[in-house]
């Protein structure tokens, strides 16, 4: 927090607080491996991440493909900045762009 009480944004780009579906998995499951696919809900989205949730936990600086039809015509790369447990089955995850 800055003097005077002023909190300072660190992030490069305005997030916008949408909610769509998302896909996702390892990087090297793009094209759609059985078993490797995973759902989640997106909490905010900008053009360098996007902050969603999902039931499984996921480790920080892993590379993930993530799509969405709603957003992008082909699954975006990202990386795993952090994963925070809100309930037992519950995550939410920060994800960069790395593409």
């Amino acid at each position: 927090m800055a003097s005077g009480g002023i909190l300072h944004e660190k992030r490069r780009h305005k997030r916008d607080l949408v909610t769509v579906p998302v896909s996702y998995g390892p990087a090297a499951s793009v094209t759609e491996t059985p078993g490797q696919i995973a759902k989640g809900i997106t909490l905010n989205i900008s053009d360098s991440g996007v902050c969603f949730y999902t039931q499984k936990r996921l480790e920080q600086g892993a590379t993930l493909y993530l799509s969405s039809k709603s957003f992008w015509e082909k699954p975006r790369m990202g990386s795993v900045m952090w994963c925070r447990k809100i309930t037992e089955e519950l995550y939410r995850v920060g994800l960069t762009f790395t593409d």
